[in-house]
């Protein structure tokens, strides 16, 4: 990721400079998935299956109603964090396997702006397990 900051010359004059920052995003590609209890108005809660295992995970957010318990949505949901999800349980479905998404679904299903989702995508299986 490249962005523009500032640098120092002879340790004290500043001038902007573009600077370059490697971030590792996790994917993770959820089917079926579903909205799970929040009071939070700063944070949405999710649960989803991959390759036959439960996952949790939330994210800071402005969501001024909190989220309710949604029912299960059998659609992929690509998902970018920034470490690695644990698993809480087995998938309460019998056969969810979940696929890599193309480019064009993980944009389109994401929680993440689809610009991201362009910019973080890398053509390999979904980590989850």
């Amino acid at each position: 990721m490249s962005y523009w900051g500032v640098c120092w010359k002879w340790g004290f004059i500043p001038y902007p400079c573009k600077k370059t920052k490697t971030e590792v995003k996790y994917q993770y590609d959820f089917r079926p998935w579903r909205t799970r209890f929040s009071w939070s108005p700063f944070r949405r809660s999710y649960e989803g299956c991959c390759n036959g295992a439960l996952f949790g995970w939330s994210y800071w957010t402005w969501s001024p109603f909190g989220t309710g318990n949604g029912p299960w949505i059998d659609q992929t949901l690509t998902y970018f964090s920034d470490s690695q999800i644990g698993s809480t349980g087995p998938c309460p479905f019998q056969s969810t396997s979940s696929q890599p998404a193309k480019r064009s679904e993980a944009a389109s299903g994401s929680i993440v702006p689809a610009e991201t989702a362009d910019e973080l995508y890398e053509d390999h299986g979904c980590p989850c397990v």
